[in-house]
């Protein structure tokens, strides 16, 4: 008798999985941080590529909680690139490792507001692209670039993509996270 071959996956299924394209600098770590704000918001400090981070441990427990009781995956989209695999996500003391998409040159985000050319505008499009039925939240600091979030924004329905921009001194607010939480259980409509 031969082995069951695995089910498809449903099409439901696939309008439920959410992926979140995760940014660092003015997402996670936001910079200046005055110490007063520091103390108020709970945020820690760590070393890693010869860089000072501060960030919000609850934040980080926010998306290992996410991808562990919801239908996410969490990809790391941030010029840390591999440095967010072998430095952050341990320092950070996630309990999980996310996939990442390393940044192909040494532009950085030179380019941030010219989607055509701005190397995370292009594997965003891309990703969206493959994946037809595919849900995404981006969150970056740098999607506040008018040209590139308009750009986004006629191209795919808000249903399919969240682009969310932090500022980049205060990084992910609760506010943001209320967002992101909506996106992958919306309400619904009555």
């Amino acid at each position: 008798m031969s082995a069951a071959s695995p089910s498809p996956v449903s099409a439901r299924r696939q309008a439920r999985h959410v992926t979140v394209f995760l940014d660092v600098d003015g997402v996670l770590n936001s910079y200046p941080v005055p110490k007063l704000r520091g103390i108020a918001e709970g945020r820690r400090r760590l070393q890693a590529w010869d860089y000072e981070l501060h960030y919000k441990p609850a934040v980080i427990e926010f998306f290992d909680r996410l991808v562990e009781t919801h239908d996410v995956s969490v990809v790391w989209l941030s010029t840390w690139s591999r440095r967010c695999k072998t430095e952050l996500e341990p320092k950070f003391g996630l309990r999980n490792s996310f996939d990442c998409i390393e940044m192909p040159d040494d532009t950085h985000n030179r380019h941030a507001n010219d989607p055509r050319v701005w190397w995370k505008a292009r594997a965003m499009e891309d990703w969206l692209d493959a994946h037809e039925h595919g849900r995404a939240i981006w969150i970056d600091d740098d999607l506040a670039a008018p040209v590139t979030r308009q750009y986004f924004a006629d191209r795919y329905s808000e249903s399919k993509l969240k682009i969310i921009a932090p500022e980049f001194a205060k990084g992910l607010t609760r506010a943001h996270l209320k967002e992101i939480r909506d996106f992958v259980y919306p309400k619904e409509a009555s």
